[in-house]
């Protein structure tokens, strides 16, 4: 696909090389008319551009002067300026061949066209019309969302414009910005129309360039309108956008596309504390800068954002809370993908909703994709192989080939049932293994869930006793743990007699009591996942 500055360029070309029909495809008819609107200024071109409001638009007045501009348009000489427009009947096609009879190097683009993927009526006028163009010496210029009927695609070239590279999507954002900045602090703006800058003490847009950029990545997919829209939308709710709504700005693009059931948006807290896993946080620092790193400079040292990652390990030690985590540390919208919902009895209609899934997460991306015990969804070990090959094959295939910027975090607890085709390099960036907790991540959680849930602070001698009596426990242990002590303390420990109900306090020797009456996983189920975890992943911690 071309952005805005390759198709104007590509039609520059074919409308100066007599080219009779120039297909173009995309849904933003305003940009296709705004290319040829200056390229009409730039070469004095007599264009002409038809719209579904019944009126051609004449983007030559600039161009043709005197009484031939004002002839090429079919009015007087003071009217050719005067009149940038001219009714027409629903139907233009006797205008264009109007033109094209009477005028050469004549470029007319229809804005408005529909049912063209089939033979008609309409379309066999269009064929007539790039017939008579190259007769003449004119330009048909066809601007379509939609497939084209073969016989007349055959007969012109195609251009392809797509919704705005990270280029133009930056630009668009800097643009609103200085428009909606104050320098001086009076809040007035610098957009005069503006009601909503005169609003706010002070820039109303306070965004580094760090900030811009991280915005146009995570706006990628949308339209210039779509764009220009959230943007103004989310000023007026805000009444002032900074960093801290970035995440917001992102996450709202979900609402422009149609949902899917089997794709979820989960919510998390911006601030998310995740105690250890320091190797595994390491390496998303690392990438950060990666994923969001425009694709003209991935692409000139051939390079890929990092496509995500794989954990395994013990049950209980963070592998689904990691996913809320990376998005946290990211700043982007999280999704969880139930992969084994798209199964259904009837044949085709698993692959349909599959592929249905994997739109809607392209058209949402940049996001993180969380996609939890995966090696239950893609087993095809079970009686339904050929479906599951077959949905397996696709996901694989998306993993490969997809160009949104999408970080998967996929979790698996039997590594045994995951095919060896899901290992190979590209598919995942890495794999990592998250084993119990060692001595100083115990006393990371500890801290952490003892200053949210028991709103106290222990002493270092107090926390080395209690790290030596959870050895053996996982994260979800020690957290649940110091969660039941909490809601004994706060709601008591049930008993209906209030004289009877000991008092609880939040003290280290209550916590080791609650420890000592904690079961944790036994030893002998872990000990092949660790065993896999050490020969085929990376460490987390």
């Amino acid at each position: 696909m071309s952005n805005y500055r390759q198709m104007k360029r590509a039609l520059d070309d074919y409308i100066r090389a007599g080219v009779p029909l120039v297909l173009i495809r995309t849904i933003e008819r305003h940009r296709v008319e705004q290319a040829l609107r200056e390229l009409a200024a730039e070469r004095s071109l007599n264009a002409y551009c038809y719209t579904d409001a019944k009126q051609v638009q004449h983007f030559g007045a600039a161009g043709v002067s005197g009484a031939a501009g004002a002839a090429a348009y079919g009015s007087g000489p003071s009217d050719a300026a005067a009149t940038p427009s001219k009714d027409v009947d629903s139907d233009p096609m006797a205008f264009i061949r109007e033109r094209f009879r009477h005028g050469h190097h004549v470029i007319f683009a229809l804005a408005d066209t529909r049912r063209l993927g089939q033979d008609g009526m309409y379309v066999r006028e269009l064929l007539a019309a790039a017939y008579l163009a190259r007769d003449t010496g004119n330009t048909l210029i066809v601007v379509a969302a939609e497939d084209v009927w073969p016989r007349l695609s055959r007969f012109g070239l195609f251009v392809d414009l797509d919704f705005p590279d990270f280029g133009e999507r930056r630009d668009l954002i800097v643009d609103f910005a200085r428009r909606f900045a104050d320098d001086d602090g009076s809040g007035a703006g610098t957009d005069a129309g503006s009601a909503v800058a005169s609003r706010a003490a002070g820039p109303v847009v306070r965004w580094s360039d760090r900030d811009v950029d991280q915005l146009a990545t995570l706006l990628r997919g949308m339209s210039e309108i779509q764009i220009v829209n959230l943007l103004r939308s989310s000023l007026v709710a805000s009444n002032g956008l900074g960093h801290d709504d970035i995440p917001r700005l992102a996450s709202s693009k979900e609402h422009l596309f149609t949902p899917v059931s089997n794709v979820t948006a989960v919510s998390y807290p911006q601030q998310l504390k995740v105690a250890g896993l320091n190797n595994l946080k390491a390496w998303l620092d690392r990438k950060r800068d990666v994923f969001f790193a425009p694709s003209d400079v991935l692409d000139e040292y051939c390079l890929q954002p990092p496509r995500g990652i794989l954990l395994a390990g013990v049950p209980g030690c963070g592998k689904s809370f990691s996913a809320k985590m990376i998005a946290a540390r990211w700043e982007l919208p999280l999704f969880r993908f139930d992969i084994g919902a798209v199964y259904n009895k009837y044949v085709g209609e698993t692959e349909r909703r599959m592929q249905e899934a994997l739109d809607y997460i392209d058209n949402v991306a940049p996001c993180v994709l969380w996609v939890d015990e995966i090696e239950k969804a893609l087993s095809t070990t079970s009686g339904e192989s050929d479906v599951a090959n077959r949905v397996l094959g696709q996901f694989l295939f998306w993993l490969q080939e997809s160009r949104a910027k999408v970080f998967m975090v996929a979790t698996a607890n039997d590594i045994t049932r995951l095919p060896p085709e899901l290992f190979r390099k590209g598919r995942f960036s890495e794999t990592f293994f998250i084993d119990l907790p060692n001595a100083d991540e115990r006393a990371e959680a500890i801290r952490l869930y003892s200053r949210l849930c028991l709103h106290t602070e222990f002493s270092d001698d107090e926390i080395t006793r209690l790290v030596d009596r959870c050895e053996g426990f996982s994260y979800s242990d020690i957290e649940q743990t110091i969660k039941d002590l909490a809601e004994q303390i706060v709601f008591g420990d049930g008993r209906e007699d209030a004289d009877d109900r000991p008092e609880i306090h939040p003290t280290a020797e209550a916590l080791d009591d609650h420890f000592a009456h904690t079961i944790p996983i036994a030893p002998d189920r872990i000990a092949f996942i660790r065993e896999w975890g050490r020969t085929h992943a990376q460490p987390a911690s």
